[in-house]
């Protein structure tokens, strides 16, 4: 009796600890891709058409709102080129407000692209996260690293990744 005990008792002990959220072997693609993201920032809803390089430059073109259809932006290391009907402007990236949807979009996925991110698997859900001063997100993944959706509970960001493609 007081063998089954500690055999259901060990068993019970392994079960919960397999259960919790653990490191999980797939690699983030966040670069090499393309994508239609469904934004909402600051109670404001966008969708656009992404292609982010494997050197993580990122081109968006906007779709909706009627508004902001037609603007295209490119993003890479040296800088942001917006181009509106005819008209192009570039800038410094580091000049880029962060109450911005697209360039918070650039930053999750430079972010979720580096060194240090961290797949873990909890619940079969996959996710990467950084809970930074600046850059605050949780970026949920499919079992092959392509990204689904993204989040930050402080600012109301979310992203839906729609029809991600692998570039060739």
């Amino acid at each position: 009796m007081k063998k089954t005990f500690l055999l259901i008792t060990v068993l019970s002990v392994i079960a919960v600890f397999c259960s919790c959220s653990k490191a999980a072997h797939i690699t983030p693609v966040t670069r090499g891709i393309s994508f239609t993201a469904e934004l909402t920032y600051y109670n404001e809803s966008y969708i656009a058409l992404v292609t982010v390089s494997k050197n993580g430059d990122t081109d968006i073109a906007f779709t909706a709102p009627d508004t902001l259809n037609g603007l295209m932006l490119h993003f890479s290391e040296s800088g942001v080129t917006a181009k509106y009907n005819g008209l192009e402007y570039k800038y410094d990236i580091s000049s880029v407000p962060d109450g911005i949807a697209c360039s918070y979009l650039y930053k999750i996925l430079n972010d979720a692209a580096g060194e240090n991110a961290e797949v873990t698997a909890e619940n079969d859900c996959y996710y990467t996260e950084s809970n930074g001063e600046k850059l605050k997100y949780r970026m949920y993944l499919g079992a092959t690293g392509l990204p689904i959706s993204a989040k930050d509970e402080r600012t109301g960001f979310c992203v839906l990744f729609k029809n991600v493609t692998v570039l060739q």
